[in-house]
């Protein structure tokens, strides 16, 4: 793990711990993805072997490859910021409570309100969108990454460092903050895959103030940093969250 980066104490950052974080990761997405699968069996006619309702495993995938890819992206695009952090498991609590308010939500709607899972709202066609919605913000958050190379950091920066260039091709040809716009997405796909009504909503709205806030305050720092070049950029290209921030 390289030195230069100075990483939080919450977790040994260390090429042994970010092996067993991954094997971890690794292991229990795929057993989750095996049980999402099982469905399929019914196809198959094996319907002792399927089960009903297979959002919650949908759920830890979509969990599990998002920290795993995290990870990934900066140790292949972005070394030389590369710490166990960017697994973000150690985000900062609000993010592990809204996730544990989503799963409170499912698990008490399970028991108490069982018919909403044979709903239009949980038929296979909408889980099919849902998990589409899933697989672009993902793939769009792990592209922004890769475009940005050393210029991406999970930490708004108010001082511009050697390796930090205004990128404006690939996906930040389309929107200036698709790391943002596929966060936003996918972590309020997750609430939609598992039918909650309060949590989606509260997600919308936590999320969009969030990062409403966030890109104005980053962007003053990038016309800081590069000036009229930035200024021309933001009026070529929308933020990606129009409803936040144009």
């Amino acid at each position: 793990m390289p030195q230069s980066y100075q990483a939080k104490d919450t977790i040994p950052n260390t090429p042994l711990a970010a092996s067993l974080i991954s094997a971890t990761l690794g292991a229990v997405a795929g057993a989750a993805l095996l049980l999402a699968s099982f469905p399929l069996l019914r196809w198959l006619g094996a319907e002792s072997w399927s089960w009903p309702r297979p959002q919650l495993a949908i759920y830890i995938t979509a969990m599990g490859l998002f920290h795993l890819l995290e990870f990934w992206t900066t140790a292949g695009w972005n070394y030389r910021k590369l710490s166990v952090d960017a697994f973000l498991l150690n985000n900062t609590a609000g993010y592990h409570l809204a996730h544990l308010m989503g799963l409170t939500e499912y698990f008490i709607s399970s028991y108490f309100w069982a018919s909403k899972f044979e709903t239009v709202w949980a038929s296979w066609p909408v889980l099919a969108g849902v998990f589409a919605i899933l697989v672009l913000a993902q793939s769009f958050r792990s592209l922004a990454m890769v475009h940005a190379a050393d210029s991406f950091s999970h930490i708004v920066k108010a001082v511009k460092l050697d390796d930090h260039t205004l990128v404006t091709t690939g996906v930040y040809g389309y929107v200036r903050h698709p790391s943002y716009v596929g966060f936003f997405y996918w972590a309020v796909a997750t609430q939609l895959l598992l039918s909650n009504v309060v949590s989606t909503i509260a997600f919308v709205v936590i999320l969009g103030r969030f990062f409403s806030s966030r890109i104005t305050n980053e962007e003053k720092h990038l016309i800081r940093f590069f000036g009229n070049d930035y200024i021309e950029y933001k009026k070529r290209v929308g933020s990606g969250l129009p409803f936040l921030v144009n």
